[in-house]
């Protein structure tokens, strides 16, 4: 049957490519097979079969007649013999050529023979661009007992699917995992369209589940049982499926459908990928239970060097595959170094091979030993190249590359990929007419992740450099264990960070001010720049020693011995379960937890918080972070018994504890009364402040390091990714080197926004401005914290009217169709800058999945939330009834363009609905203006 299958394929017009549908047809088979079919033979789907020569002529349309409109190049199209749709050509226009195509589930588990060395390292970037995701990589497979469940995001084409095998290596490598332990791929996307068959997959079934289940058979989770369940495109399971793998997820053990017996049990670690927004693709109770998020970027969002490296890596496995020597002309090496690349890695790799695939053919012909690259052949494949970084690259890469390097000549056994010997046979035959080149790099070439190879030497050696550094310090901090305690954990990474950071050109000025303010630190970090000099003879500069300074401060290296004690009391476990997270994020034991059962007496729980107090008071008294209830009022009753000095702040909750905690731990500390007066009166801003404190300023957040450059920035683009509410949100970079200069910055951005909070590795210790440590925000917890408080902090609308402009309402609208009307209101919506292009497309989508007209004959289609910029309702109110769908039709268009936080907008128009009197009013409208008052 597969034979029969790829017959088929060979023989369809490239135009017109059958699909799954036609072929089940033709062949007499179910689709669900055809797809099974296709998957075993390789074979693409038909929209990816079109979308290679469907670019190509795209591109060669808009070569000629750039300001073609959308429907005049869909025409034409259709007449040179393609049969498709404005959407697609309009998707297609925005994001040429296509992205990669999705990991199958039949993919072989990556083999984990590689050498006890750094894996990460074979990944380009690993200590640039990607250096915090292969933090995050190795934490969530490392951490105990079974390592953390991981959910990597990314656009097309980052190497998200590269991660994740990489992360399975290493797993295997650390011993964490058996050597034969499984890694299952599975793409979710191959069976969106039948969520039941998908989950069917994953899961498995027991005979009579469905019909035609004759037999039991087991999911991809039983095969993945001691090993890693990789699922790309996760976004595309559903609602049910989402469910079923969180009890996996939270139980260890899951059912197959139809199975109503005990539960299996499985030991499994979960890896997905998505390309879309986790906050509008996945449920919350899902979201929760994956408590890593890696952000993969994009290429163009990486560093020119890296680039340079991946083309590099591309170009030295085709030459292997050639088995000629290959030579890429000086200025096609700069076009691949310049040319915009939307699906990034995988697309870049796809160009490279179609570009090397059409220099064999050259080469063969003229009868050439070495393959050449020139540029005509590359600007043909490309789209225009923009002018972007090319001071960098003429300054830089602006030279010819050639494989192998010197005068080395490939080995003589090499034996040329079976591309190229199938191209080679077609000159050979006089068979190389473009259909069937075309044919063939359609075949053998699929965009794609693909495992690339050793980073730069210069990248090593700054890696090497590294390591050397961090064994200095670790000697260096041995020899000094009398003076230097209770370090954190990441003391020694930071102090090897000062030690090879360069600092700005001449003397920095605050030396002095740094000695007078913190004199027992400053000595610490000059002695030990003593015998760090010892051992590698160098000289420090007074930049380093300031930052040496900053740091052993910031990690409180000398604490002294009295401290406010915490004590988290609520009902429940909930207070022992909440001080063991702030005492692990802060790497502290001051946070004790207490619990009070809910069968306990008030007059029980009292004495034994007495007798704590007792116990851990070491002089300055204990303050009580209590949830609700009678625990509130403990405080006088203990003090007045005890003799100790008591206060009690309520309605505690994590960030609350962590700021306690913080600041009861600090060198210059307050006292127990001026900390319990800072949590009441509100200086975190967690939910808990007075809504009259906002003056309706745009909100920002400050990012702060010891310069305020390079790793503030980092912490950028990590909440932007990883936190929606901070995408719209200004984000400045403040330095702590200079306190003054701090300061004044802040007092001047005061002036222009309202400062939520300060995010980073050292409190700032600005007043009325709360401080989330670094490591805090990378957790779970954390992220959900800034979340609450970015909303909370925040005034949202909540009336219609607050999503109306006059502009997006017409009137009398003469619309030819559902699809004209669909078709002119997103287009409006995105000339106004409220959604994205693809916001159409994802409006087809949902029509596809059931009726949006209703029966007061008001239509309401919408599109994905991810995709919306700016929430609006776009409404058209026609000049005769449109047929919609189901039977019915529509009077009246409400095209909503609304993201995740409109749920209250989505309630009003719920209200408008059961007025009947405003529907009548709105149906019978005679201007736009009329509606615009209407719904105001």
């Amino acid at each position: 049957m597969t034979s029969s299958l790829t017959r088929l394929i060979e023989q369809e017009d490239p135009r017109q490519p059958y699909t799954d549908e036609q072929l089940a047809q033709m062949l007499g088979i179910r689709r669900e097979q055809v797809v099974e079919l296709r998957r075993t033979a390789g074979v693409a789907d038909s929209r990816t079969r079109l979308r290679p020569i469907l670019t190509r002529e795209l591109a060669r349309l808009l070569a000629q007649e750039p300001d073609l409109s959308d429907r005049s190049l869909t025409a034409r199209l259709n007449e040179s013999g393609f049969k498709v749709s404005r959407y697609l050509v309009r998707e297609l226009r925005e994001t040429l050529p296509p992205a990669p195509g999705p990991v199958t589930a039949a993919a072989e588990p990556p083999a984990p023979q590689e050498a006890e060395e750094n894996l990460f390292a074979r990944m380009i970037g690993f200590d640039g661009g990607l250096k915090a995701q292969i933090h995050q990589a190795k934490a969530a497979v490392s951490y105990p007992p079974n390592g953390l469940h991981t959910l990597i995001i990314g656009p097309s084409g980052s190497g998200k699917t590269l991660l994740a095998e990489t992360m399975y290596r290493y797993a295997i490598q650390q011993k964490l995992l058996a050597p034969d332990a499984p890694f299952v791929a599975f793409n979710c996307a191959d069976y969106a369209d039948n969520p039941q068959l998908l989950n069917s997959q994953l899961f498995g079934y027991v005979r009579g589940a469905f019909s035609g289940a004759t037999t039991t058979r087991s999911g991809l989770v039983d095969k993945a049982d001691g090993g890693i369940l990789f699922l790309d495109e996760i976004h595309r399971l559903s609602g049910e499926g989402q469910e079923m793998l969180f009890y996996l997820l939270d139980k260890g053990a899951f059912r197959r459908l139809g199975d109503s017996g005990p539960a299996h049990q499985v030991k499994v670690r979960l890896i997905a990928a998505t390309t879309s927004s986790p906050e509008s693709a996945l449920l919350l109770t899902f979201r929760r239970r994956i408590p890593i998020v890696i952000s993969m970027p994009a290429l163009a969002d990486r560093p020119l060097s890296e680039r340079f490296a991946v083309v590099q890596s591309i170009l030295e496995t085709e030459y292997r595959k050639i088995g000629r020597r290959l030579v890429v002309e000086r200025e096609a090496a700069r076009l691949l170094l310049q040319y915009d690349c939307p699906g990034n890695i995988g697309q870049l790799q796809s160009d490279i091979q179609v570009c090397c695939a059409n220099a064999f053919l050259e080469s063969v012909s003229r009868q050439e030993d070495a393959v050449y690259i020139r540029a005509e052949l590359v600007q043909q494949l490309l789209p225009a190249v923009t002018g972007s970084r090319t001071l960098e690259i003429e300054s830089q890469y602006d030279r010819q590359l050639v494989f192998p390097p010197g005068d080395a000549k490939p080995q003589a056994e090499a034996e040329p990929d079976e591309l190229y010997k199938r191209l080679k046979e077609a000159v050979d035959s006089d068979d190389s007419s473009p259909e069937r080149i075309r044919g063939l790099l359609n075949q053998f070439i699929h965009p794609g992740p693909r495992v690339l190879q050793e980073a730069a030497e210069a990248a090593e050696v700054r890696r090497r450099k590294h390591q050397e550094t961090l064994a200095l310090v670790r000697t260096v901090l041995a020899d000094m264990q009398d003076c230097l305690l209770c370090l954190g954990g990441d003391f020694e990474e930071s102090v090897a960070l000062c030690l090879t950071s360069q600092g700005p050109h001449g003397d920095p000025t605050d030396t002095a001010h740094l000695a007078d303010k913190y004199p027992a630190e400053y000595e610490l970090a000059r002695r030990f720049a003593s015998k760090y000099c010892a051992l590698r003879p160098s000289n420090l500069s007074a930049y380093q020693i300031q930052m040496l300074t900053l740091c052993l401060y910031a990690f409180s290296a000398r604490r002294t011995g009295k401290r406010i004690r915490i004590i988290l009391m609520a009902h429940g476990q909930v207070g022992p379960a909440m001080a063991e997270v702030v005492n692990h994020i802060l790497q502290d034991d001051n946070a004790i937890g207490f619990s009070m059962d809910w069968q306990e007496s008030s007059e029980q729980v009292l004495e034994r918080a007495i007798r704590l107090v007792q116990q851990v008071d070491e002089g300055l008294g204990c303050l009580l972070l209590v949830d609700m209830g009678s625990l509130a009022s403990f405080a006088p009753e203990i003090s007045l018994r005890t003799g100790v000095h008591v206060r009690c702040v309520a309605r505690v909750d994590t960030l609350m504890a962590l700021d306690a905690v913080h600041r009861a731990s600090f060198r210059e500390r307050c006292t127990l009364d001026e900390l319990a007066d800072t949590l009441e009166i509100g200086r975190l801003h967690a939910g808990f402040s007075d809504l009259e404190q906002r003056t309706g300023k745009p909100s920002a957040i400050l990012t702060v390091c010891i310069t305020g450059e390079g790793y503030a920035r980092r912490i950028e683009s990590f909440l932007k990714a990883t936190v929606v509410e901070c995408r719209d949100i200004k984000i400045v970079d403040v330095g702590l080197l200079n306190r003054d200069a701090m300061l004044a910055r802040v007092e001047e951005l005061r002036h222009d926004y309202d400062i939520v909070a300060a995010v980073g590795t050292i409190n700032p210790e600005l007043p009325g401005i709360p401080f989330l440590p670094m490591n805090y925000i990378f957790s779970g917890q954390g992220t959900m914290a800034l979340t609450n408080l970015l909303e909370s902090h925040c005034q949202r609308p909540n009336g219609l009217g607050d999503l109306l402009d006059p502009q997006l309402i017409l009137c009398d609208a003469d619309f030819n169709d559902k699809n004209d009307a669909l078709d002119t209101l997103c287009t409006m919506l995105t000339e106004k800058g409220c959604v994205k292009p693809d916001f159409l497309l994802s409006v087809y989508k949902r029509e596809n999945l059931g009726a949006t007209c209703l029966p007061q004959q008001i239509a309401i289609p919408h599109g994905d939330p991810a995709l919306v910029t700016k929430p609006a309702i776009c409404i058209a109110k026609t000049c005769r009834p449109v047929d919609w769908s189901g039977g019915f039709v529509a009077e009246i268009v409400f095209l909503f363009a609304l993201d995740e936080s409109c749920q209250i907008f989505v309630q009003r128009f719920c209200d408008l609905l059961k007025d009947e009197n405003r529907v009548k009013a709105l149906l019978s409208a005679k201007s736009a203006q009329e509606i615009y008052d209407l719904l105001r």
